[in-house]
């Protein structure tokens, strides 16, 4: 078998097993304690709780703190003792093997949705979990936010590439910075893109963007910093969502902007909604406006006995959001306690 053959049957398996990854290592006799998204050892180092395996882009992703991350096929290959061939073969019997490839395909780019969510895996892979001291500690520190422990779909990359366009409108490398990155999730858990926040010593990095989105049309998805529970609290910021977390003990979810707060999905269980709004008086309403637009929506999904309970919270000064009363009142307290 060529060259060309193999890469067309790898890509296609992984073209049909994206989602379907944690029922195909079932299946295929990997055992549930691997797949229970749960810290335990890792199948190829050992340990005792350094492997957990997420499935965060849907294609079997785990991640060691010993010998990295890894996506299904490379789990399976160490869960069962297998070699890469045979990995192939066992997963393409549970997805159909691929049809012959062409014999001359022609040269076609690859969809940019499929391209950004590989960028997408790829800098989420080269991210390290949050530590005490790190980067982002240092960061959520300064505004207040001590965590005992950062949530799971916050990480520090050590360097990533800040790009500007230049006057001929082509994206350039500026500098490469520590940045927070967060994990973005649609509806059925999977990732759609990451959140990424440029930092300098401790503070945001002195360039015009500091935040980024690294694709566009997230409609809905949310930075899940919290398993969401019977109630939850909603809120545009990271920074904002971890202080309300913080502050009130409620699971909290990041919409990451206003518009997208609007279009928030929320699973059914959830069945009283704290929506904490960041006050934008001074710049438009838009902040209000969203929170209460999602709040409409709510409430009119299922009217009755059914309705969720939905309330929406303000800080009182125009300007503000939640993170900035967090903040001050965290000073205070630290004030007043020296």
């Amino acid at each position: 078998m060529n060259d060309t053959v193999f890469e067309h049957r790898i890509d296609e398996a992984k073209r049909r097993a994206h989602g379907r990854w944690t029922e195909i290592l079932r299946s295929l006799g990997v055992d549930d304690r691997i797949l229970g998204r749960r810290n335990g050892p890792c199948p190829s180092c050992g340990g005792t709780d350094r492997f957990q395996y997420t499935d965060k882009f849907g294609e079997g992703n785990y991640h060691c703190r010993h010998c990295g991350a890894g996506g299904g096929f490379k789990l399976l290959q160490a869960a069962l003792g297998l070699d890469f061939a045979t990995a192939l073969r066992q997963v393409e019997s549970c997805v159909g093997a691929a049809a012959p490839a062409p014999s001359a395909p022609p040269a076609a780019a690859e969809p940019s949705a499929q391209r950004m969510r590989r960028l997408a895996q790829r800098l989420w892979d080269e991210a390290l979990p949050v530590q005490p001291g790190d980067e982002v500690d240092c960061y959520l520190r300064r505004r207040g936010l001590h965590l005992r422990h950062a949530p799971g779909v916050l990480r520090r990359h050590p360097a990533l590439g800040y790009y500007e366009k230049n006057a001929a409108g082509r994206s350039c490398k500026v500098a490469d910075y520590p940045a927070m990155l967060a994990c973005i999730q649609g509806p059925d858990g999977h990732a759609v893109t990451l959140h990424r926040t440029y930092l300098k010593d401790g503070e945001k990095a002195p360039v015009p963007d500091a935040r980024k989105v690294l694709s566009a049309g997230i409609n809905g998805a949310a930075v899940r910093l919290c398993e969401p529970a019977h109630e939850l609290a909603v809120a545009e910021g990271i920074e904002t969502a971890l202080a309300v977390h913080l502050a009130t003990g409620k699971p909290a979810w990041a919409a990451v902007s206003a518009g997208n707060l609007e279009k928030l999905w929320l699973p059914e269980g959830v069945r009283q909604v704290c929506i904490y709004a960041d006050n934008d008086a001074d710049g438009g309403f838009e902040g209000q406006a969203c929170a209460y637009a999602l709040a409409r929506r709510l409430t009119r999904s299922a009217p009755g006995s059914d309705a969720r309970q939905v309330r929406v919270f303000l800080p009182r000064q125009p300007g503000h959001d939640w993170a900035d009363v967090w903040r001050m009142r965290s000073s205070a307290a630290e004030a007043q306690a020296a």
